[in-house]
């Protein structure tokens, strides 16, 4: 990020550009400051998106989505559509978003624009490439810099759990950047799944295990069950980039923890409610008799007005 002006007009907009990547998101909590921030990176037309920004962006490698108003002409949307097409020539399809993120599988409803008629986008990120259905997978690549930071506290020879996989972003960017023993991931949703074990053999890992299953059947306590069979096996590492759900599923992560483990947990507060947060942890650490200590906590990214994905670093000690 560049610069920052003061808009004529109140409109909350940030863009940031990772490595691969450059998208744009809303950035709520600057919206009473009438703040526009600009990323004047080689390439891009500063006027293309001010036309649809107030809503966002998000550029998926080859695929972009854009969200628009309501009120907003299809007519209009296709022009714009065709006009980023034209200026950003690594992107070949462009969808608008009809609907957000939801449900326990995360889905969401694109509907073509411009380019070609796919749902099917390859993204890349921290020297790994993952192919993923925009629609059916849920993907963030706002937690790129999550994923490195993760993968660059794992151990040589650790042993490491991602609950809820996805696509693999976790488990692969760890496995990719780490020395760890093995990555096991558990993923509900079959078509992550499926592209999950595409993009283990696109990265070429021979350290990443994949299962499909609820985590709470998939993963009992001292290990995994296996078709059936109970594996043993405890963690030293449990990342739980998980849903925004009531259930924290804590339970199942101490179940298979051990003296040491470090568990990376994801939670959705407002940042008045961030003690609760911290309270319910230790309160679930309690019903499972374990001990632990908060190493850290850190905002991992924010999900609307003043509400935040907050990473816990947990160790059981």
């Amino acid at each position: 990020m560049v610069g920052a002006v003061r808009a004529k007009r109140k409109i909350p907009i940030i863009v940031m550009t990772y490595p691969n990547d450059l998208f744009m998101v809303p950035l709520l909590s600057f919206y009473q400051e009438g703040f526009v921030f600009k990323d004047f990176e080689k390439g891009f037309k500063d006027g293309l998106p001010g036309r649809v920004m107030r809503l966002g962006i998000d550029v998926l490698g080859n695929v972009v989505i854009l969200k628009f108003d309501r009120d907003t002409k299809i007519r209009e949307k296709k022009k714009i559509a065709m006009e980023f097409l034209d200026s950003h020539k690594s992107v070949r399809t462009v969808l608008e978003k009809t609907e957000r993120f939801s449900g326990r599988l995360r889905t969401q409803d694109t509907r073509w624009l411009a380019g070609e008629k796919t749902k099917e986008a390859l993204y890349k990120e921290n020297g790994c490439e993952f192919r993923l259905n925009v629609d059916t997978c849920y993907f963030s690549p706002r937690l790129a810099e999550e994923r490195k930071d993760i993968a660059s506290k794992v151990k040589k020879k650790e042993e490491v759990l991602v609950m809820f996989s996805g696509v693999g972003p976790f488990p692969i960017v760890i496995g990719k950047l780490s020395r760890c023993k093995k990555v096991v991931g558990v993923e509900l949703g079959r078509d992550c799944h499926k592209y999950a074990l595409i993009n283990v053999k696109r990265n070429k890992l021979q350290n990443v295990e994949l299962y499909q299953g609820d985590v709470r059947r998939v993963i009992k306590k001292g290990g995994l069950n296996l078709k059936g069979t109970l594996v043993p096996l405890r963690f030293d590492r449990i990342v739980m980039a998980r849903p925004n759900l009531q259930d924290s599923f804590l339970d199942v992560a101490f179940s298979v923890s051990k003296k040491g483990t470090m568990i990376h947990y994801h939670g959705f507060y407002n940042e008045a409610d961030k003690d609760e947060m911290l309270g319910m942890i230790k309160e679930e650490a309690k019903k499972a008799r374990k001990k632990i200590k908060i190493v850290r906590v850190k905002k991992a990214g924010d999900i609307g007005a003043y509400k935040f994905r907050y990473r816990v670093d947990i160790k059981v000690i």
